[in-house]
Formats: C-alpha cells, structure tokens, sequence
C-alpha cells in the first residue's frame, strides 16, 4: 500500500522531522520511504511518501499520531492514497544526511564569520587598550616630573627658608652685641 502522509503546523520545518521521520520509517521496517518539506496555502508542511505493508504502514501513522521532534508544532496530520514511485528509504536518508551536511557547514561558515567580526572586534579593542596604557605612561611620566619639580621647590624652600633664618639670627647677634657693647669685625 501507498500512502502520502501531510504533516501541517506552524513550526515543522527545521525541527529535525525529516531525520525523524527517516528513523521512525526505519523503525518499522519501511523499505521505500521518502520525505520533504514543502509550503501549501503559505504554510510549513512536511510530505512523506510510503510503499509498505498495511500493518507496518498503519502502525507508523499510529506512531505520527503521538510522536514527533521536540521542537515542533503540529496543526494536523493527513494521510491520501499515493501513486507513483517511492525511493528507497537507504537513498532518501543519503538525501537527508547530505541536506543536514550542507546545513551544517552552512552554519559554521556562519560561525566563522562571526568568529571572524569578534577577532577583529577584540583587535581593536586591544589597540585602544594599547593607546590607553601608553597614555597612562605617558602621565605617569608627566606624575614622575611633577613630584620631582614639587621636591626641587622644596628643597629650595627650605634652603630659602634656613637661608633666612640664618640672615636673622646673625641680624639679631650683631644688635646683641651693639647692646652688649662687643665689637664686631
């Protein structure tokens, strides 16, 4: 018996139904077994195609009924009579294997990019961090120069300062002795 199986719902293109739908078919042993997604009024539907026994065919349609990928969203499933040829399940999971193959490369590729933006993102962060460290060292030296300027005023102050003070003391010694009457030289 031939069966075309329509799978409907908002969400059933790419959750994995049609790998899911290979190893459900595999799992009771249906040996011409195909399965795509397609589009019908707008909508995601995924179609698979049967040529079984009827036992094994309606037990894998009992087995849609209550099963299916995590991910998806299932509005319906409907089943019609089918004519027509059916592949072979060992070439329609070659199909699916090189389908998610490309997938998957397409998506590294997409990650490589991105991993590509971020390196160069990073190196420029890097060269700002660089200009900013070269501009704190570039303070730290102004800071070295103005601590060593502060000391020299200090320094100089001090000097002024005993300077002076030694100018008063001898001041006041010359009039002590004037008072005193101590000649001076």
């Amino acid at each position: 018996m031939k069966q075309k199986i329509v799978i409907a719902g908002p969400k059933v293109h790419g959750v994995g139904y049609r790998p899911f739908l290979i190893a459900l078919a595999d799992e009771f042993d249906i040996t011409k077994f195909s399965v795509y997604n397609s589009e019908e009024d707008g909508k995601q539907i995924v179609i698979a195609k049967a040529d079984a026994e009827d036992a094994q065919l309606g037990a894998f349609i009992d087995a849609l009924q209550s099963r299916k990928p995590k991910k998806a969203d299932v509005s319906g499933i409907r089943k019609e009579p089918f004519e027509g040829r059916v592949p072979s399940i060992v070439r329609t999971s070659m199909l699916s294997m090189s389908s998610q193959l490309a997938k998957g490369i397409d998506a590294i590729e997409s990650i490589n990019g991105k991993m590509d933006l971020m390196l160069n993102k990073q190196d420029l962060t890097i060269g700002k961090l660089d200009k900013m460290l070269d501009k704190q060292d570039q303070m730290l030296d102004k800071q070295d120069e103005t601590t060593a300027e502060i000391r020299d005023l200090r320094d100089d102050m001090v000097h002024h300062s005993n300077t002076e003070r030694l100018g008063r003391m001898e001041k006041d010694i010359r009039v002590i002795k004037s008072k005193i009457g101590i000649r001076q030289h």
